[in-house]
């Protein structure tokens, strides 16, 4: 990612319950102008935020430039997100940081004393038992700030929910997310520039490079049945959705990688309330109708909140039985997910709608040739194209977490995607957007932090209260 890549748009793991997502930077849109008696859809709203954000976002990182901490202009350097020793780890310091023109930040204090949260105690960054104990070790490491923003629903956290009256699922909110992460064997100076900074860690960061096509065709054995919305339409739905592509395992599993779909944009749920078993769950509801439920054979994954932070693709389960009496779901297998048990981890069920596949989810078969495309329902089509059939380009890659939007509508019949039919544009991911900056270069001897070079960039903070 580079410096023209930090605010392209912002996108996040939203999947909530959206119509579409209709903010494109290129459009250059400086506002959305509600008009009176009109209907009010929840996507102008949206757009409007996503304006206001990128408006933001972009003139912080044309200031500050691609991160940085505020220095007063008296002199006095800013600690945010410095890093210091202590012992066999480090702490990171309370304050503000930018990273690409996201504000980051840092409120939290591992004691009483005020020097810092420690770095094994991120709450965004949830480190194992193993990895804990174990500590850092010795050689030398590159600390650096990772940054993107999270989807967070009533489910995670309950107190958006207006109790007043009753509780109901209503707006959801976005979270910015900063991690504190540690690179070991990186050689990298103060005056390091950005880019060869970037490039040194391309391994851990490097965003999906895939590809996909999108389109509604008929299929002329679908046509038969009278009861399907127009039989002359290529999307055959009887309802408006947004659908969600999503990547599942990354082009690094030994199977290769393989995706996921939805079309609710992956935003049906079912909170988890009890583990009663290795293959029965109790949850809150089994959806407010049909649409919305569980069925046996559907596919659903096990999800809490390390789950998302570590960006995790554990094996995908499958309904076997619903007990509605008991609000109560049997599955085919005991879970192999590392999801914790823990009601505050706010653990929950995501419903997935595709058919094919297995536990490792759908094969991502990459091609040109119009038997390449993939049939997800009703007419709509997918494609995964070669990376490497022009100028020499090299393979995609698909990361875990790259998805793609696909809007499909009753009134066209058709799916809301650029290009013709016949010919679709290949689109990059949506998203997840992350920035990075390094924070510091430290050493570790005999399992004890011992060296310290600070690597954050500053800026004058002009005026003071």
């Amino acid at each position: 990612m580079h410096d023209d890549d930090f605010t392209k748009g912002a996108r996040g793991q939203f999947r909530g319950d959206f119509t579409r997502d209709t903010f494109d930077p290129s459009r250059q849109f400086s506002r959305v102008l509600m008009q009176q008696g009109r209907v009010q859809m929840d996507s102008d709203w949206n757009e409007q935020v996503s304006i206001i954000t990128h408006y933001l976002r972009t003139l912080t990182a044309d200031l500050v430039g691609p991160h940085g901490a505020p220095r007063q202009n008296d002199g006095a350097t800013g600690e945010g997100f410095k890093i210091s020793a202590d012992g066999k780890s480090f702490r990171i310091h309370q304050g503000h940081y930018y990273v690409g023109g996201v504000l980051c930040q840092n409120d939290r204090q591992e004691d009483a004393s005020g020097d810092g949260l420690l770095y094994s105690e991120q709450p965004d960054n949830p480190l194992t038992a193993e990895e804990k104990e174990t500590g850092l070790p010795d050689g030398g490491h590159l600390v650096y700030l990772d940054v993107w923003e999270r989807h967070l629903s009533y489910v995670e956290d309950d107190y958006m929910r207006e109790k007043a009256l009753g509780g109901p699922d209503t707006a959801a909110r976005a979270q910015v997310v900063w991690q504190v992460k540690v690179r070991a064997e990186v050689e990298i100076e103060k005056q390091t520039p950005y880019d060869d900074f970037l490039m040194l860690l391309a391994d851990d960061i490097k965003p999906g490079t895939g590809r996909l096509k999108a389109r509604a065709r008929t299929s002329p054995e679908d046509n038969n049945d009278p009861c399907l919305t127009a039989p002359e339409a290529s999307y055959r739905g009887a309802e408006n959705q947004l659908y969600r592509v999503e990547i599942h395992h990354s082009s690094e599993d030994a199977n290769g990688p393989s995706f996921k779909w939805s079309r609710e944009n992956g935003a049906v749920i079912f909170p988890i309330t009890e583990f009663s078993g290795g293959e029965v769950m109790t949850l809150e509801h089994l959806g407010r109708d049909c649409r919305f439920g569980l069925q046996p054979n559907d596919w659903v994954e096990l999800v809490d909140d390390d789950y998302i932070l570590q960006n995790q693709a554990a094996p995908l389960l499958q309904i076997k039985e619903v007990d509605t009496a008991n609000s109560q779901v049997i599955l085919t297998g005991a879970p192999q997910s590392p999801v914790a048990t823990d009601p505050g981890k706010h653990p929950y069920l995501r419903r997935w709608d595709q058919t094919e596949g297995d536990a490792d989810g759908v094969p991502v078969k990459a091609g040109a040739e119009d038997t390449a495309w993939i049939a997800l329902e009703d007419g709509v089509e997918i494609q995964f194209p070669a990376g490497a059939a022009e100028n020499n380009e090299p393979a995609y890659v698909y990361r875990t977490g790259d998805y793609w939007l696909i809007p499909a509508r009753t009134a066209t019949g058709d799916v809301e995607w650029p290009g013709p039919v016949d010919d679709p544009k290949a689109l990059p991911p949506q998203g997840v957007d992350h920035h990075y900056a390094p924070l510091a270069r430290i050493k570790v001897s005999n399992g004890d932090v011992d060296d310290v070079e600070d690597l954050r960039r500053k800026f004058i903070k002009m005026w003071k209260v």
